[in-house]
């Protein structure tokens, strides 16, 4: 079990243990206190809400194209209500204009309302296994799975989370394993060697394909 809190751990240890366990994924490591994963602060509600609400708009998008939507939904959310007034107050017409998908609006707004009427305490899952934690969250309009996941990383800080349907996992995966067509039981299997760290050997294989040190 691994919650909570994570405990604190130097970058370089865990590095060093991801480089003994697997020596391919080593040739891309970085002993940097970068990762985020490391950053241990407790996040409060409105944090929690923020970074859900991201991962939604990411989804099934590139970084830099979910980065561009953000951008365009939270730049006027300012003044009362911040982010949560400004996503259910956000028109048909100013969602398309920003990027976002309509079935993506409603779900943020669905998420945006629980929060406002208290339906939803996302800083009352810091005690809960990851299982339940995606459990919970998939109750939500509009979240499944992966979104569960990356919660589970960016905000909760879990180490040990293998989202094995990221798309940018697979293709890293693919390209650093040298695998043409391979099963999610392949790449869970090769996932294997990196716990209790699975979190950061994924942050570093994303941030690889962002660095373009994976084609």
């Amino acid at each position: 079990m691994n919650y909570p809190p994570t405990r604190l751990l130097h970058a370089s240890t865990v590095v060093r243990h991801l480089k003994r366990r697997d020596k391919i994924l080593g040739g891309i490591l970085r002993e940097t206190d970068q990762c985020p994963l490391f950053d241990q602060r407790v996040l409060s509600e409105e944090a929690l809400f923020q970074r859900l609400a991201r991962s939604i708009v990411g989804q099934q998008l590139s970084t830099r194209a979910a980065s561009t939507i953000w951008g365009r939904v939270v730049a006027p959310a300012r003044g009362r209500g911040g982010l949560r007034r400004r996503i259910l107050d956000l028109t048909e017409g100013q969602a398309a204009k920003a990027g976002l998908s309509r079935q993506k609006s409603t779900y943020l707004k669905a998420l945006a309302a629980g929060h406002r009427d208290r339906q939803i305490r996302l800083s009352s899952l810091r005690s809960e296994s990851d299982e339940v934690v995606i459990e919970r969250l998939s109750e939500l309009r509009g979240i499944g799975r992966w979104t569960s996941e990356m919660f589970l990383m960016s905000c909760l800080k879990r180490l040990d989370i293998f989202s094995v349907n990221d798309a940018g996992l697979r293709r890293a995966m693919r390209y650093l394993y040298q695998l043409h067509d391979p099963s999610d039981a392949d790449l869970v299997a090769l996932a294997e060697h990196w716990r209790p760290y699975r979190s950061v050997a994924s942050w570093h294989l994303w941030r690889a394909l962002d660095n373009h040190w994976i084609e």
